[in-house]
């Protein structure tokens, strides 16, 4: 199998080990991956290892000049369309039109904000479709210390696409309230797309708690495939009735349009989104939406080889479907309820075991695998576990896999 492409990788050359550390927990939380090299001594040979999207670097190293350093990584013809941005404390001009005439993109100086920092960033890079995780969590929300790392909110993926305000958002679990509670400080009108994967409580659950529900100003549509107990506006609003809720769905403001999604492609703003159904108790989908090239399979709940005694996949027509349907995409968000010992008690009832996920993410070339609908008994340090397996067991695949963190970003290039 041929490498994958990667997300973008960050290679930061700087000799001041706690800036390192600092810069990188930073990028890594928006979504980048990091490297970072300490001196002057080896610098080109880990540029060419890391092969980088962007360098960030210093002027000045103990054991070697930084201007010099920026000429060679031109000169190398590898490297040489790599933009490097440089970081530094020092501002002297003649420094600077140097560095620019030897290649250098860009200057920002210490101390930092972080914001400009990260805009900075964004501005060389270019455009890239951004993917923010406001809820992971699968069954129910878990608040408590044991879950603070890789969150406790239930389902909730926004999708920022290149070029175009308007949102797009995957199910609304609990986690859908802190996204709210951000677009809510935003000035203007707010429009965009929510699209539900199916109504089971967790990925509904924070739809009442949505601010810009409550506002005459903003817009959306509201997507779900069609499901037994009603059409998609009866079955979101059915939980805010006052038996349930004391905020009925009257009291919802904006605009609001409810669409049976088909599964054929259907186009929108800046791109288009199909889906097929899970393996999972209800009418459920596996979303797939494109963006020029690229494309993000969102699968929630969905369960994979139920059969592990025989895991033979020539008698099973749902993992032929699928595997023509997620092969070869960008980022592939997948349900990871269960390990493979959990999953043997709990066959049928809708969920993957992480390891079997993998294997088929390995299977059909998917570059970017995030692990995501953490059963509530994982808790951090169960999840850490799985991390340190997962690592393991790709090794030497060409796959990138990770589990999901509530608020962090991956950003995929259009």
């Amino acid at each position: 199998m041929a490498e994958p492409d990667k997300d973008i990788t960050i290679l930061m050359i700087e000799d001041d080990l706690t800036l390192c550390e600092l810069i990188g927990s930073f990028l890594k939380k928006k979504g980048y991956f990091f490297a970072h090299h300490n001196s002057y001594e080896g610098a080109i040979e880990k540029a060419r290892e890391a092969k980088p999207d962007l360098i960030i670097m210093d002027l000045h190293f103990p054991d070697g000049n930084g201007l010099h350093l920026c000429k060679v990584l031109k000169d190398d013809e590898d490297l040489n369309g790599v933009p490097i941005l440089v970081l530094t404390t020092r501002d002297y001009p003649v420094e600077k039109e140097i560095a620019m005439a030897s290649g250098v993109t860009d200057f920002f100086h210490k101390p930092m904000d972080y914001s400009l920092f990260a805009d900075k960033i964004d501005e060389i890079l270019g455009d890239a479709i951004e993917i923010t995780f406001w809820g992971v969590r699968g069954s129910t929300p878990c608040p408590g210390s044991r879950y603070t790392y890789y969150g406790g909110n239930t389902m909730c993926v926004q999708v920022k696409i290149p070029g175009h305000d308007k949102l797009l958002i995957l199910d609304a679990g609990s986690g859908i309230r802190a996204l709210g509670d951000q677009l809510a400080k935003t000035n203007g009108p707010i429009n965009g797309r929510i699209f539900f994967s199916h109504a089971h409580w967790d990925h509904i659950q924070g739809f009442p708690f949505f601010k810009p529900l409550y506002s005459p100003n903003n817009r959306f549509d509201i997507h779900m495939p069609p499901q037994m107990a009603g059409n998609t506006k009866e079955v979101i609003l059915d939980q805010m009735s006052y038996t349930y809720f004391p905020v009925t769905s009257q009291m919802l403001q904006a605009r609001l349009e409810y669409h049976t999604q088909l599964h054929t492609a259907q186009h929108y703003d800046g791109y288009t989104v199909q889906y097929m159904s899970a393996n999972h108790p209800v009418e459920t989908a596996i979303y797939k939406i494109r963006v020029g090239k690229a494309s993000i399979v969102f699968c929630p709940d969905n369960e994979l080889n139920a059969r592990i005694d025989d895991p033979s996949e020539k008698e099973d027509p749902f993992l032929k479907q699928f595997d023509e349907f997620v092969r070869d995409a960008d980022v592939l968000i997948h349900d990871a309820q269960y390990n493979l010992e959990e999953y043997k008690t709990k066959k049928n009832w809708g969920h993957s075991a992480w390891e079997l996920v993998v294997e088929r993410a390995v299977k059909n070339n998917i570059k970017h695998l995030m692990l995501i609908h953490f059963d509530p008994d994982s808790d951090d340090n169960e999840l850490e576990k799985v991390s340190e397996k997962l690592q393991e067991k790709i090794s030497g695949t060409g796959i990138h896999a990770e589990l999901a963190r509530e608020g962090d970003s991956i950003r995929l290039p259009t």
